[in-house]
């Protein structure tokens, strides 16, 4: 199994993933929220107006109204220059930071996939080196059987050849799951 790095379009898609939670979740509670916005710019407007305390009829029956007030109420804030001005900044910092995580993931990644890369060639290469090492032992050791028999060099120069080949399998096997993912 080959090793995978992740990229900056993995983490845009993680991020992309957090922003549709994170909307989804503000959606639960923005009625709500509007509404608490909304009570209490009504309470701050109409405060002296209130001749008696709600009670918890009228209070259900003015939470729609109060969700939209709220909702002007926060448009009315967001447009403040101050407000304003804190909410780019806020975003400029947001794209810079996801600029740099990009960055650097992608670095890292290009560094991982270049170790991934070296570690494979070094591993087919001591492979390629075992294995010539197999077959020259195992041709060595069937020059002195071969003296004493004939047959028996000739099953051991084959199984040179199966050693080699196996340990040519095994080193290859081996430096493709460390290879980088393509």
């Amino acid at each position: 199994m080959a090793i995978a790095l992740p990229t900056s379009a993995d983490v845009k898609k993680a991020r992309k993933q957090v922003d549709k939670f994170v909307s989804a979740q503000y959606d639960l509670v923005r009625t709500p929220f509007l509404a608490w916005v909304g009570v209490n710019d009504l309470a701050l407007t109409r405060l002296r107006e209130l001749p008696e305390q709600l009670n918890s009829a009228e209070l259900r029956s003015r939470y729609d109204g109060w969700a939209k007030r709220g909702e002007v109420a926060v448009e009315r804030i967001k447009s403040r220059p101050a407000v304003d001005r804190a909410l780019r900044n806020a975003k400029d910092a947001d794209e810079r930071t996801v600029r740099s995580v990009g960055s650097f993931v992608d670095e890292v990644h290009d560094r991982g996939e270049d170790l991934l890369g070296r570690v494979s060639t070094e591993t087919r290469s001591v492979g390629e080196k075992a294995a010539r090492r197999t077959e020259k032992v195992a041709a060595q050791a069937a020059e002195t059987v071969s003296e004493a028999g004939g047959e028996l060099a000739g099953e051991i120069v084959e199984a040179g050849k199966d050693t080699a080949r196996e340990t040519r399998s095994t080193t290859r096997k081996a430096a493709n799951k460390a290879a980088p993912k393509r």
